[in-house]
């Protein structure tokens, strides 16, 4: 199975080499790395170039924002299994993605855990994001699946369709509203953790971008029939405010798999 690792990056020098290095390391042979670069103007491109592996392809141009840089990706994307790497966040283990690609099957999405870390201490775990439990009856509460580590078929894709690059901020989880609540397609969890993540980013910057992504999300629901309420997506927080007490199983993973982040 081919799979498609797409990374939108726009002025991410300080981040990137681990991005594209850990995808590089990937023990699944038959793999795809797209970069789709905004048209930085930092050292984006030749960090990209000296640790590119034959497998990267990088493309840079203008764009209009994250999400129609998304869904330049999907439309570039060959494999049958695609998914997104952020420009700050790394593969955590070597077997990443053939951990997907083995339990993707004839499934439409295939989900894993995601690791939250500080920006400056890929060593500490702040916050547990696993696949599970997840239910489309969570989507009126505002949880989705971690998108960091979910991969999709090109099926699928062709199906549901790309992000709406009209939403702000939340149209990952317009996008989920639609695969689940629209469609009815059902993603397989896997438990292992496969994506270190670094705090920070479009939708955790902060009370406004939370206020941000919650109306969104309540409008998202809406559009799509689903009942919904303010005060019911915001009670997500209560739920999350667990996941810092939890420990992201296989993380670090086990050491023959283990793939670190650069030191200074």
């Amino acid at each position: 199975m081919k799979v498609t690792v797409i990374t939108v990056a726009w002025n991410a020098a300080a981040t990137i080499g681990d991005t594209v290095r850990s995808v590089a390391a990937q023990s699944h042979d038959d793999l795809e790395h797209l970069i789709i670069d905004g048209a930085s103007t930092d050292a984006t491109a030749a960090i990209v170039a000296s640790v590119a592996s034959p497998r990267t392809r990088f493309i840079s141009a203008p764009d209009r924002g994250l999400y129609d840089a998304m869904n330049k990706g999907i439309a570039q994307a060959t494999g049958d299994l695609i998914g997104f790497l952020n420009a700050d966040d790394f593969f955590c283990r070597t077997d990443s993605v053939a951990l997907l690609a083995t339990a993707a099957g004839e499934h439409a999405a295939v989900s894993g855990g995601v690791a939250i870390v500080p920006a400056d201490n890929c060593d500490k775990l702040v916050r547990a994001y696993p696949s599970q439990p997840f239910a489309p009856w969570m989507l009126r509460f505002g949880h989705m699946p971690p998108h960091p580590g979910f991969y999709t078929s090109r099926a699928a894709f062709d199906r549901v369709g790309g992000f709406d690059p009209a939403i702000r901020i939340g149209a990952d989880f317009e996008w989920m509203v639609r695969f689940f609540g629209v469609h009815g397609l059902k993603s397989v969890p896997i438990r292992e953790t496969l994506v270190t993540l670094r705090e920070g980013g479009l939708s955790n910057s902060g009370f406004a971008s939370r206020r941000t992504i919650n109306t969104e999300a309540v409008t998202s629901l809406r559009r799509h029939g689903i009942a919904t309420s303010a005060p019911l997506v915001w009670s997500k927080y209560a739920a999350k405010v667990l996941q810092f007490g939890m420990s992201a199983y296989q993380w670090p993973a086990p050491e023959l798999v283990q793939w670190p982040a650069a030191r200074d």
